[in-house]
């Protein structure tokens, strides 16, 4: 149908290289890829002197991008249309094929089910699709704006009165958000400095056809594109000076419950060191106890005396052939690593990192080859 269109109304190859390269935005994405693209402003002339006019059919090609509510998910997603236009300036006709988003689009709605909207004066400007389509677009820029800054500011305002001495209010998923929407600020300076750079090769082109009608309107617009930069550019740096702070808090705050860990390891230690002081005090009272206890000794009723054995020496003799024999072990054991590893608590992997190793296992080869083939 559109190679149909291109060869009735008689467009050479630069005009239908502009309507081809407008149809190539347009596919279905998987991924956010593109996400700032804007077929720039393309101008074509066709120069051939006619009766000693030139200039006699101008073609202009662009798309822009614009942020566009969907009630149905509740959700804000930027989307495109683009605009291809052959002028005839001799003759004052147009020739417009618009590249709509989804089948009825607000400014199909505006141009063709509402057709009385721009009549009389209005279809006089040589630019009228073009105001109509800004017009119908541009304002959403200031809502998505505003809703941006509405899922910014309740994190922004909790975490400027958070102290790291007490319990958090917010935390890493309010930082991973502060993530989300700084990225969804960043772009729109750049998406609307293409729209502004369209509006500005519009009014040049009014401008060299010697045509106001319009031009004050487009000046307007201009402006609201400067204005909805300037303001996504300053909540951009806001959101980026919040995430700043809530992030050093964050480490802070880590730093503070590691702080009350080590402390809570310094009052263990001293309470070892305690116990251990206790143990070293009453030691020689246990062992005396632990050593007169034996029946090595005897009480003599008749004398009130100690009568010991005199195969006391087999005690002293394994004592001391077990305490030799005790750092015996203990300096072998040291020499050799392989005991005390088997002793250390094992580190268990949870199923799911086991199963992500196992893939990996049996998939490694084949990623490699990918990457290496730039798969």
């Amino acid at each position: 149908m559109l190679q149909t269109l291109i060869s009735e109304h008689g467009l050479d190859d630069h005009a239908a290289r502009s309507v081809w390269e407008l149809t190539s935005v347009f596919y279905t994405r998987n991924l956010k890829t593109e996400m700032v693209f804007c077929v720039p402003f393309t101008e074509y002339r066709d120069d051939d002197v006619i009766e000693r006019r030139e200039a006699k059919k101008k073609d202009i090609a662009y798309t822009i991008r614009y942020p566009e509510w969907k009630p149905m998910d509740e959700e804000w997603t930027i989307r495109q249309t683009g605009v291809y236009h052959r002028l005839n300036t001799r003759t004052k006709q147009s020739l417009y094929i618009i590249f709509n988003p989804t089948p009825g689009s607000k400014l199909h709605k505006s141009l063709v089910l509402s057709p009385n909207d721009y009549s009389g004066e209005s279809r006089r400007s040589l630019v009228w699709v073009h105001q109509k389509l800004f017009a119908t677009y541009m304002p959403a820029w200031r809502y998505y704006i505003a809703s941006l800054e509405r899922r910014f500011l309740p994190i922004a305002n909790t975490a400027a009165a958070t102290y790291i001495n007490e319990e958090l209010r917010i935390g890493h998923g309010h930082l991973s958000s502060l993530i989300s929407i700084e990225k969804d600020f960043l772009q729109i300076p750049t998406i609307v400095a293409a729209a502004a750079d369209v509006i500005t090769a519009l009014r040049t082109l009014m401008s060299d056809l010697q045509a106001e009608q319009g031009t004050q309107q487009l000046q307007n617009m201009q402006r609201q594109c400067e204005t909805y930069s300037r303001t996504a550019a300053h909540l951009q740096q806001r959101v980026q000076v919040t995430a700043q702070l809530l992030a050093d808090t964050l480490l802070f705050r880590d730093q503070v419950l590691a702080n009350e860990q080590n402390g809570n390891m310094l009052q263990l230690n001293r309470s070892a060191v305690f116990l251990t002081t206790l143990t070293l005090l009453y030691l020689p009272a246990s062992f005396l106890t632990s050593f007169f206890g034996m029946n090595f000794f005897a009480m003599d009723q008749t004398d009130n005396k100690i009568v010991g054995t005199s195969m006391i020496w087999i005690f002293v003799v394994s004592a001391i052939l077990l305490t030799v024999a005790t750092f015996i072990m203990y300096n072998w054991l040291s020499s050799h690593d392989t005991f005390f590893r088997t002793m250390a608590p094992k580190k268990w992997m949870t199923a799911d990192l086991n199963l992500r190793k196992l893939t990996r296992r049996f998939t490694g080869s084949k990623m490699d080859g990918d990457r290496q083939t730039g798969v």
